[in-house]
């Protein structure tokens, strides 16, 4: 998103607003991670392309 501000006092507005959607996203983020595991072991990794 881009934002422009008139003045001082929006533009901290939106910094602290884009910083809390930021920590807002991460700790979403952070769980989705933490509940929902799936595991890769290296056989998953290396195989080839079946599309190629």
């Amino acid at each position: 998103m881009i934002e422009t501000s008139h003045n001082a006092c929006i533009a901290a507005a939106y910094r602290k607003a884009h910083s809390e959607r930021a920590q807002a996203f991460a700790a979403l983020f952070h769980w989705v991670a933490a509940k929902f595991k799936a595991p890769l072991n290296q056989p998953v990794l290396t195989e080839p392309s079946r599309c190629a």
